[in-house]
């Protein structure tokens, strides 16, 4: 307890330095949180993926080609099939251009497929009810300032449904699978198109298909390929896991730029911290002299000095971590980055921790050689030293 004390008095003698510091600790750990946790969001979005049972199923001839959603009604028939749903993507602009949605016309099986978005029957009666009725993502509800109950009016961006359509927001979707998702019912979709002129054809850009078991998954997408051979429209059968994968790997190797980006942070803050350990164990010079002189040892010296870094890192990393982890918690929308509706980036408890442990690390390391420095000067040169 005299030891910390002593330390606080210290940090408190040159006090604007010691809250630049600790500033720039802080803005460092920030960063490096949130870096982290784009490689640690891919791996959730992969070991989510795993668990769902689904298989995507898309047109052999190209991911981009369309499959009737009547499809679905012959999957279901098959062995080893839960549920089936179509869905219809519908590229989307909010109040900009920029202000991009991906929005998916669904039918009513879209709760039977997807179990974990957390739709309460209460919910899927309201989804029912009105044909306007949408559920979004809480992290796609967080980017805009949507509320439950808000009516919502978007404008197509695809060439072939450039038609508006007004939502009401009846729940927002809980789960972390697919935070950016827009769902709304297909037949409301069908009808607008059809009312203003444009093909109602019943197409969906993919069939989504919940196995009964995992031991079905591998046997349901073999069955679904093989039924569909030599139709009109053949299918292309894969794990919704495998389908995120090819996703994130068409975007390159964000693992290592986003790691190579955490070394150069880390290396910059060593260096600015190292500087600033530098001046302070300097200032120290003639209080180690006298400690040293008044019998305190070598280890109870580097301590103090050893604790005043780890105690600026600890007070900037907890102001930084604590700062990224307040402000993504829920998540934040990465768009296309992280694979469409289910890029989104969090930062957990875990991240945040290992941001501070990272802080603490890097400020106590930066201290090391003037400290070792200043221990190892005799207490005789130590009260000539120049400072």
């Amino acid at each position: 307890m005299n030891l910390l004390k002593l330390i606080e008095r210290n940090m408190r003698r040159n006090l604007r330095r010691t809250i630049l510091t600790t500033l720039v600790m802080a803005m460092a750990t920030f960063v490096f949180t949130v870096l982290i946790s784009v490689p640690a969001s891919m791996d959730r979005i992969l070991a989510d993926a795993s668990t769902t049972l689904r298989v995507m199923v898309s047109n052999r001839t190209a991911p981009w080609y369309d499959l009737p959603a009547r499809y679905c009604n012959e999957i279901r028939q098959m062995p080893g099939c839960a549920a089936c749903v179509g869905l219809r993507g519908w590229p989307a602009t909010y109040r900009n251009p920029r202000d991009t949605v991906m929005a998916f016309a669904a039918g009513p099986e879209i709760n039977d497929v997807f179990p974990d978005y957390g739709l309460t029957a209460n919910v899927m009666k309201k989804m029912l009810g009105d044909r306007r009725a949408a559920s979004v993502g809480r992290a796609l509800m967080k980017k805009y300032g949507w509320k439950i109950g808000q009516q919502v009016t978007l404008r197509g961006a695809d060439a072939f449904a450039p038609i508006d359509l007004t939502f009401v927001i009846v729940a927002d979707v809980p789960s972390k699978h697919y935070p950016n998702s827009f769902t709304f019912r297909r037949d409301y979709f069908n009808e607008a198109m059809k009312a203003n002129g444009h093909p109602d054809d019943d197409i969906a850009w993919n069939l989504i298909a919940r196995a009964d078991s995992p031991e079905h998954v591998a046997t349901l997408s073999k069955e679904i390929d093989d039924h569909f051979r030599n139709s009109s429209y053949e299918t292309r059968s894969m794990t919704e896991q495998d389908s995120l994968s090819n996703g994130l790997s068409a975007i390159g190797n964000i693992r290592a730029i986003v790691y190579s980006l955490c070394a150069i942070v880390i290396l910059t803050v060593w260096m600015i911290a190292g500087n600033s350990a530098a001046m302070m164990v300097r200032d120290r010079i003639s209080e180690v002299a006298v400690m040293r002189a008044l019998g305190f040892g070598p280890g109870h010296v580097a301590n103090l000095l050893f604790g005043e870094c780890a105690l600026t890192g600890m007070l900037g990393g907890a102001i930084g971590a604590g700062f990224a982890l307040y402000l993504f918690a829920e998540g934040v929308s990465l768009g296309a980055a992280l694979g469409g509706v289910a890029g989104s980036m969090f930062v957990t408890p875990v991240g945040a921790i290992q941001g501070l442990i990272a802080s603490i690390v890097v400020a106590a390391a930066s201290g090391a050689i003037p400290i070792v420095r200043a221990i190892r000067i005799p207490p005789a040169l130590g009260f000539r030293e120049v400072v």
